[in-house]
């Protein structure tokens, strides 16, 4: 009973998140690790957060992650002169709810995200989730025009976006 009461607080505090990609052929998204033959968009990273909740026991954790991904992108775009990682896509599908610290993360992480010109984009946040984040007023901040429905939906709209420049919302 300890081993597993121990093992929920670990995956609480360390929730899995995972990097997703295209199913060729399809609009499905899905873990790359998972499913090799799944491929990145260029200049868009879609990270999915498997967690129920987004608190002040793992916010920063993810955040840290999530930025490690973006500069291991960035440097992977830089070498292969594919242009840089422009849209970060965050699958908020499996995130139930959030409180402040998880708001305080994002907003932090948009933060980041922007001065290295990247827009933030959200894929199936929870009606919880998006009325705390209204309450906040981070979806003025981050444009409600990236907000989206599904993950597809954000893919779409990122690569129209990269076809007319990338101008922000």
């Amino acid at each position: 009973v300890a081993i597993s009461f121990a093992k929920i607080i670990v995956s609480s505090i360390k929730p899995s998140t995972e990097v997703l990609g295209r199913l060729p052929g399809t609009d499905i998204f899905c873990n790359q690790l998972q499913y090799p033959v799944a491929t990145k968009i260029p200049g868009i990273l879609i990270v999915r957060i498997n967690s129920g909740t987004l608190c002040f026991a793992n916010a920063n954790f993810i955040r840290g992650r999530i930025m490690k991904w973006v500069k291991d992108e960035n440097h992977r775009s830089e070498e292969s002169t594919k242009g840089g990682l422009r849209v970060m896509i965050l699958d908020m599908t499996n995130v139930m709810n959030i409180d402040t610290s998880g708001i305080h993360a994002i907003k932090e992480l948009h933060k980041e995200l922007i001065s290295r010109g990247i827009e933030l984009a959200m894929a199936n946040p929870r009606w919880q989730v998006i009325t705390k984040m209204k309450a906040s007023k981070f979806i003025e901040k981050i444009g409600p025009g990236w907000i989206f429905l599904s993950v597809s939906d954000a893919v779409d709209a990122s690569l129209r976006l990269k076809s007319n420049g990338f101008n922000s919302c």
